[in-house]
């Protein structure tokens, strides 16, 4: 039998209260921001092709990062997308959400992947479902940010099989999702 006392029931429902505006608020969100993704990719990356690839299974065509990152940026931004996920090179995600800020948006995620795993994320409040999911694809989290940006909710199924033949990035792949603020 579990034991409560009033300070543990107490704070068991303010940790619910807490959650029910996190709940309540994803229907605002869709209402609010829409659902257009985008997905961009670095295809010189292994990793890069595969989540065109898995986005591309899933009906959503990745843009392919090439020549001027900062007006590539800006034409993406244009469309006032819901979510901008990608995976690319170090320097640039770094550009990329830099241009991304002064639009409005913030990184929501940050994946690092090295070799054949996802080895840490940094997921801001809310959306932690998706390092969880990343985490647990093992060398599959190329596909499953794939599967978390473009697929419907109702659509996320089985993770394509792109990863059994493909060789590892030399170096760190960085998966990150952008979304507008507030």
């Amino acid at each position: 039998m579990i034991e409560a006392d009033r300070r543990t029931v107490i704070g068991g429902a303010a940790l619910g209260m807490m959650a029910i505006p996190t709940v309540a608020g994803l229907a605002s969100w869709r209402w609010k921001h829409g659902d257009g993704r985008v997905l961009l990719h670095d295809d010189t990356l292994s990793a890069g092709r595969r989540f065109a690839a898995a986005g591309q299974g899933y009906g959503h065509t990745a843009i392919k990062l090439e020549g001027d990152r900062v007006r590539l940026a800006r034409d993406v931004l244009d469309r006032r997308p819901a979510m901008i996920a990608g995976v690319t090179r170090h320097a640039d995600q770094l550009l990329i959400e830099d241009v991304a800020r002064e639009a409005g948006y913030r990184r929501v995620a940050l994946l690092q992947g090295r070799e054949r795993t996802c080895m840490a994320q940094d997921c801001r409040s809310g959306w932690q479902a998706l390092g969880r999911m990343v985490r647990s694809a093992g060398y599959d989290w190329v596909e499953a940010l794939a599967a978390f940006t473009a697929a419907q909710a109702d659509n996320i199924g089985p993770l394509l099989p792109q990863s059994a033949h493909a060789a590892p990035d030399i170096g760190l792949v960085l998966g990150w999702v952008l979304a507008p603020k507030g």
